[in-house]
């Protein structure tokens, strides 16, 4: 699946140049006919984070999965006629030893916009939101159809101490 959303070169945007990867881990959800998608993909989110040890990336993947995943229900799916033929949406999470890359896709080949806030709408600041906490923001086409929004934190380097919070 990762390999449909890289370019033609094969290094993947987030990796910033770096020659290599080394290890990677990778875990997909699918969020067909989840009528709570974005609630389910924080969920899984935080889980496969818990689970690889990053549990200080969680409050802001939770938000940014949340942004994309409703994104990909509201802009990325057409209304069908019956449920059961909703297009797909997955939610797939990348980690290697520099970044946690956050990627959804759906069917819609059509990508995303940045566009400026109207402060007086009460929604459109998503891709504002997932610019703001994430390292970078992208899109791919896919190979088959539909289009991959994606997002990448920085780990820190290996031995760094986190900070903690003052009790």
């Amino acid at each position: 699946m990762l390999d449909h959303m890289l370019p033609p070169g094969g290094m993947p945007p987030w990796a910033d140049g770096e020659s290599h990867i080394g290890r990677l881990q990778m875990t997909v959800w699918s969020l067909r006919h989840d009528p709570y998608a974005a609630r389910t993909a924080r969920e899984f989110t935080s889980a496969a984070l818990r689970t690889w040890g990053l549990e200080h990336l969680i409050d802001d993947t939770g938000v940014v999965v949340s942004e994309l995943v409703t994104n990909a229900v509201r802009h990325g799916t057409r209304s069908p006629v019956h449920p059961r033929t909703a297009p797909d949406i997955r939610v797939i999470l990348c980690q290697t030893e520099l970044s946690v890359l956050c990627a959804v896709t759906d069917p819609s080949d059509q990508g995303p916009c940045l566009r400026e806030p109207d402060y007086e709408a009460e929604g459109g600041r998503g891709l504002q939101v997932v610019q703001g906490v994430s390292e970078m923001w992208g899109w791919a086409p896919l190979e088959t159809r539909g289009k991959a929004v994606w997002a990448a934190f920085a780990l820190p380097p290996r031995g760094a101490r986190h900070l903690e919070a003052c009790h």
